[in-house]
């Protein structure tokens, strides 16, 4: 489980992946990666199709990208992976970046891979965010990208992502307590596909605390 905090507003996202291969493969082309800078969060779940070596170097391959560019956007993140994908398989993958300071998550999705965010406030409208994906494969078909509206995260909202390995009702999950790793796994255990390989990216919102004052 991964917690970052930005020093300078004690905000902080919380992190984890739960991910396993097909049965019978010892290799999963479902990956994700998070890349932290100076409280920009990076991250990416990416699908390589099919499943096996292949699907796996696809994979490899996009998140790639993320590690050596985390300065992008998500639409400048996605066009680099299809530039790099071009002799692959292909896959699908959905970008988000969250400025822990501000709160501010951009997001972009390629294919099937979904994101939801579920607000902590029932009372917030919309409750339910989710990710934008364009129709198209990185590596083969790049649709074109439409610009899109960050969503402002409030504490405690959470995010979760999935691919398309696992089926379930992602916004439903994301109202749960459980801690990012517990619910990942949870999700996974529960809900993956015995015929493709699967991954959740749970995350959490932890907005900075006023500091108490003692008179």
């Amino acid at each position: 489980m991964r917690d970052a905090a930005d020093g300078a507003t004690g905000a902080s996202l919380d992190w984890a992946v739960a991910v396993r291969a097909v049965p019978g493969e010892s290799v999963c082309g479902d990956v994700a990666v998070g890349v932290e800078r100076a409280g920009r969060h990076v991250l990416a779940v990416v699908d390589g199709l099919g499943h096996g070596p292949e699907a796996a170097h696809a994979a490899r391959l996009a998140v790639g990208v993320v590690e050596d560019h985390p300065e992008g956007t998500p639409a400048v993140l996605l066009a680099q992976m299809h530039r790099r994908l071009a002799d692959s398989r292909g896959a699908a993958a959905t970008v988000l970046v969250v400025d822990v300071g501000t709160g501010l998550l951009d997001w972009l999705g390629v294919g099937n891979v979904d994101a939801v965010v579920v607000r902590a406030d029932g009372a917030a409208r919309p409750p339910v965010h989710g990710v934008f994906m364009a129709g198209g494969v990185l590596g083969a078909q790049m649709p074109v990208l439409p610009e899109t509206r960050p969503v402002r995260l409030a504490h405690g909202d959470s995010i979760v992502v999935a691919t398309d390995g696992v089926r379930a009702d992602l916004a439903e999950a994301a109202r749960s307590p459980l801690r990012p790793d517990v619910l990942a796994r949870r999700l996974l255990d529960e809900h993956a596909l015995p015929r493709d390989d699967a991954l959740v990216l749970a995350a959490r919102y932890l907005a900075a605390r006023p500091a108490r004052v003692a008179w």
